[in-house]
This record gives structure tokens, sequence and C-alpha cells, in this order.
């Protein structure tokens, strides 16, 4: 399931940055934009390097950075510092979910002994 995870999100956070670079739907700061990009192909590596080994721990811990990114933002972080990335409630909920939905992903694959 952690590969699973590793692999849909990464190309969705891959395609969804370099989108964010050309379109103005979805108006994001650059910042962010290249965050989505980095986090997409750490992703992809996580999810296909070495069988998927790394697809249970990049899960956990990407699904906990993004579950606290979303709770800063509900608690009014908008920016980190001179990094802005123009955290809105909308963006917040797509966190979230990410978020939530690595931590599934993570802790509920069976990893070998």
């Amino acid at each position: 399931m952690a590969k699973l995870y590793c692999n849909v999100i990464g190309v969705v956070l891959l395609l969804g940055g370099v989108a964010g670079f050309f379109t103005s739907a979805v108006p994001l700061p650059m910042h962010h934009n290249a965050i989505h990009v980095l986090s997409g192909l750490v992703a992809l590596w996580a999810g296909m390097s070495g069988g998927g080994k790394l697809a249970v721990p990049f899960a956990k811990i990407f699904g906990a950075v993004y579950t606290l990114l979303a709770i800063a933002g509900f608690l009014g972080i908008h920016d980190l510092g001179p990094i802005m990335l123009g955290l809105t409630t909308q963006v917040n909920i797509v966190h979230l979910v990410i978020g939530v939905a690595g931590l599934a992903a993570g802790f509920a694959t069976k990893t070998a002994a």
C-alpha cells in the first residue's frame, strides 16, 4: 500500500507542481510549486527504488510532515519565514488529505521482518 501511495502521490505532486509554473488555475507561489516538484520526485524515488523498501518510511515521514503542515496552516501560518507558501484553507485541506493518506498507507503496510 505504501509503494502505491508513493507512486501515485509522486506523479500527482510532480505534475501538479510543474503545472503550477505554467497556469494560474491554482495560484500558488513559486516556492510552493517547487516543493511539490521536489516532493513528487522523492516520492517516486521512494516508491520505485530497491523494490519499494523506502516506501513505508517515506509514507510515514511524508504523511507526518504534510499533516503537521496542514495543522500549522489551519492555525494561521501562511508562509515559512521568507519561503512564501500561500497556505489557504483549500490548500490546507489538500495537505491534510495527502498527509493522513500517507500515514495510513505507511502504517497499514506490512514490512518484512
